[in-house]
């Protein structure tokens, strides 16, 4: 049960959570073990929600982990019976170690640290062992924000999505926002390829494939991508293989 203190703070059962969108709060803050920092927003929040409620969610794969706070409130909202969830910084978070231990969580939520996205070898390996049926019902992509590691994580991940299954990749649009984190020369997505290219890509593979994406649904901060039935070819995914361009390549322009 969700209960809102107010737009920045929220209890579900019997755990806290305080919701940021400030860059420098998020990096400063901490959790606890009853108290879990949240880099989102609660329109975000409710919009996982909303998917909890149109699908039944048993097994979540979510990319970034950063300080616990989202694989526990996802864990809280679905209740799923497998959770694995990686991050590229090799430090396990302390209070996430302790939730899994205090909720008999072991068997349950699988952490793993020091993992890039965009590591092939080592996805794999995660996702054949805790999915090994291909069967995730959700998968959360909140690490990078890159567009080449974004992609192929898109790439690695994509095939483990079961038919139906859903695809939510947050931070789409940061290359678009304003506020000097964003547009600033200091910034340090600044000259970066911006995420949006692989939302063009997504489109053009929904138009030539729908048997692979069903649909998309798009908004100022998510993109949420839902898996068709059709079947993929054996071996690597590359989404660039799969859509049709009157003979062009697509390069990442923005």
């Amino acid at each position: 049960m969700l209960i809102w203190e107010d737009d920045l703070h929220l209890k579900v059962n019997d755990i806290h959570f305080h919701l940021t969108w400030d860059s420098a709060e998020l990096h400063r803050g901490s959790s606890t073990v009853d108290d879990f920092l949240l880099g989102k927003s609660r329109d975000m929040v409710e919009k996982a929600v909303e998917i909890g409620k149109q699908q039944n969610i048993k097994k979540v794969l979510e990319m970034g982990i950063f300080k616990g706070g989202s694989v526990v409130l996802y864990d809280q909202i679905f209740r799923p019976l497998k959770f694995a969830a990686i991050d590229y910084m090799p430090q396990p978070v302390d209070a996430l170690t302790q939730y899994i231990a205090k909720h008999s969580k072991n068997d349950v939520i699988r952490p793993y640290y020091g993992v890039s996205q965009a590591d092939r070898l080592s996805m794999e390996k995660i996702l054949s062992s805790e999915f090994p049926d291909r069967d995730i019902d959700l998968m959360i992509d909140d690490a990078s924000h890159m567009y080449e590691e974004t992609r192929d994580a898109f790439n690695i991940c994509f095939p483990y999505l079961m038919p139906g299954g859903t695809y939510l990749i947050e931070d789409w649009a940061w290359a678009h926002w304003s506020d000097e984190l964003w547009q600033g020369k200091n910034s340090p997505f600044y000259g970066k390829t911006a995420l949006s290219n692989l939302l063009i890509e997504l489109f053009m593979l929904a138009a030539s494939r729908p048997d692979l994406i069903k649909n998309i649904f798009v908004n100022h901060n998510s993109m949420l991508i839902k898996r068709g039935d059709g079947v993929l070819p054996t071996g690597n995914f590359n989404i660039g293989d799969h859509y049709l361009l009157r003979g062009k390549h697509f390069g990442a322009w923005l």
